[in-house]
């Protein structure tokens, strides 16, 4: 089995780099069997997941040298990048990163579930890709079994906001009450259909759903209610000249709303600044349109204020979630020692079972009982038992707990945390 320092985690997020940056670097779905394939075709890598959200693109990978990995990922994902934008863990930090990314506390908004399916989906993408394996497969596996820990047995999930609402309440600083306005969502995502959600709970009287596919649409605002119309990508122009707020929430190469889009009469016209929303990342809105009279554009970026109140007085739940990582850190880690120690425990039994032969056939002559093969049998599995349950003791404290703990906590400091 590989060194754990062979694992290596290489990435940004926006922790790191602005959202200007961040979209340059994005791994869009359908791109992302090719890019793991194309990882694990070079000699350099053996096993990598891949996992690109809104607020992170990062590559988590073993290799036979953690250097060279590095340096692999580095030319494959992130060419050209300025240095200070982009993180890189190896080891216990990787796995250390990965499980609180995974438990909310990494993302933009603390707590946030959404990271929990989307780092599932790239797990389940890279195993299916076949680019997982005696290394990774464990690690996301416990990774997920994690973050579902934190959220259940912590108050890290509890009143959490998720990045949609955090943009409505952006949104809301400009435009004030929600009430009797008339709101544009493009993107019938998860993200799209939250926003839609909030908008109508805060007492928008009628939302226009965009999609790209208009069965998607006419579905959700199905399941939405009445105040909610579908229709297609085309009609963006006329429905955000009807609205007074656009959220768009879209995974597109090119931006979707263009100055070209826009009706720049009804700009003109209107009493109040067109607010526009864009949760996408790459940006879905032309960075253009931020200049053009009469509108006012926020991307996630804009959301970091808000996000930061959000962390005040969530220290507790913060500890909470520490513990349990460090726990399942060390689980890891024991676990995997364990593994190594395979080839022992095979030579172990062999051995074991050889010994039984010949001392019953010293005692016996040969010419053993069915009582006397049971009895020798009992006993053999009760001394491998002993030898086994030594080694996973010996597993479990290669690593202690307590320097686990110290080693986080220096991870945080250096994070800044």
């Amino acid at each position: 089995m590989d060194s754990i320092d062979d694992l290596v985690l290489v990435g940004l997020s926006q922790r790191t780099a602005p959202v200007a940056v961040r979209e340059r670097y994005t791994v869009q779905p359908e791109d992302a069997d090719g890019l793991l394939r194309q990882l694990i075709g070079d000699e350099s890598i053996d096993e990598a997941v891949v996992v690109s959200t809104c607020n992170r693109t990062e590559v988590t990978a073993l290799g036979p040298d953690g250097a060279k990995a590095v340096a692999r990922l580095r030319s494959a994902l992130f060419r050209n990048i300025e240095e200070g934008h982009l993180y890189e863990f190896r080891g216990v930090r990787a796995v250390m990163h990965l499980f609180r990314v995974v438990s909310g506390l990494d993302s933009l908004v603390l707590g946030e579930s959404e990271i929990l399916g989307q780092v599932r989906r790239s797990f389940e993408a890279a195993d299916a890709a076949g680019t997982t394996g005696g290394t990774l497969r464990p690690l996301f596996t416990q990774s997920l079994a994690v973050g579902k820990r934190a959220r259940s047995e912590t108050a890290i999930g509890e009143g959490s906001l998720s990045v949609a609402r955090v943009g409505l309440e952006v949104a809301a600083r400009a435009l004030g009450k929600f009430e009797g306005r008339t709101a544009t969502v493009i993107g019938a995502g998860e993200t799209g259909l939250l926003a839609a959600k909030h908008l109508l709970s805060v007492g928008v009287t009628k939302v226009h759903l965009l999609n790209r596919t208009l069965d998607r649409a006419e579905d959700a605002a199905a399941e939405l209610g009445s105040a909610v119309h579908p229709a297609p990508l085309t009609e963006i122009g006329t429905k955000l000249a009807d609205s007074d707020i656009g959220v768009v929430c879209v995974d597109a190469p090119t931006c979707v709303v263009t100055p070209g889009a826009l009706d720049r009469r009804d700009l003109a016209t209107r009493d109040q600044p067109l607010v526009l929303l864009d949760l996408s990342v790459p940006r879905a809105i032309d960075p253009s349109v931020a200049a053009m009279d009469g509108v006012l554009v926020y991307d996630l970026d804009a959301l970091l204020p808000i996000v930061e109140e959000n962390r005040t007085g969530r220290s507790r739940a913060m500890e909470e979630v520490g513990s349990i990582l460090v726990g399942e850190v060390h689980k890891f880690l024991s676990l995997r020692t364990y593994a190594n120690f395979s080839p022992a425990i095979e030579e172990l039994k062999t051995r074991f079972r050889q010994e039984r032969e010949k001392q019953l056939d010293r005692v016996t002559s040969g010419r053993a009982t069915a009582r006397e093969l049971e009895l020798a049998h009992a006993m053999e599995k009760q001394f491998l038992g002993l030898a086994l349950s030594q080694m996973k003791e010996g597993a479990r404290h290669a690593r202690s707990e307590e320097a686990l703990d110290r080693a986080y906590r220096r991870f945080l400091e250096e994070l800044g945390k």
